[in-house]
């Protein structure tokens, strides 16, 4: 009898959580707020993966911060720029924090009821992108 081998396809991390945002205030201001909320340290960053998706002269609005205790990364990226969107497909959401690493729900629900309480932000929902053409966008993210 031949054996057979098994190939295991080791995956990406897929341990993240997407926040849709809907605010009418500036990125600066909402990180700043995020930061103090959520004890982080955001920075703006570029990011190569959006650089050439968006109109010539605009640059792309990303604040990036991973926690050095949790191994936790946190990532706030603007969806809006005029008439313009990032991502198409969310046409109506301004600003996106991505979090990547493991959080329980009660983490989860925590962290959106937090961010609903900025002064400026209207909304804040978690995004269910896991089995979505969205997943591939932000697992690149």
């Amino acid at each position: 009898m031949k054996s057979k081998t098994i190939k295991i396809k080791e995956s990406s991390n897929q341990n993240f959580v997407v926040f849709a945002i809907i605010s009418a205030e500036d990125d600066y201001y909402l990180a700043w707020n995020i930061n103090n909320l959520l004890s982080l340290d955001l920075k703006k960053t570029e990011h190569p993966a959006f650089q050439n998706k968006i109109p010539e002269g605009n640059t792309v609005s990303c604040f990036n911060y991973i926690c050095a205790k949790t191994n936790i990364e946190y990532s706030f990226i603007c969806n809006k720029y005029g008439k313009f969107r990032l991502i198409p497909q969310l046409y109506n959401i301004d600003f996106m924090l991505k979090i990547s690493g493991n959080l329980t729900n009660e983490q989860i629900k925590g962290i959106a009821s937090a961010i609903r309480t900025v002064k400026g932000i209207t909304a804040c929902m978690n995004l269910i992108v896991k089995k979505t053409p969205l997943f591939s966008i932000f697992e690149r993210i």
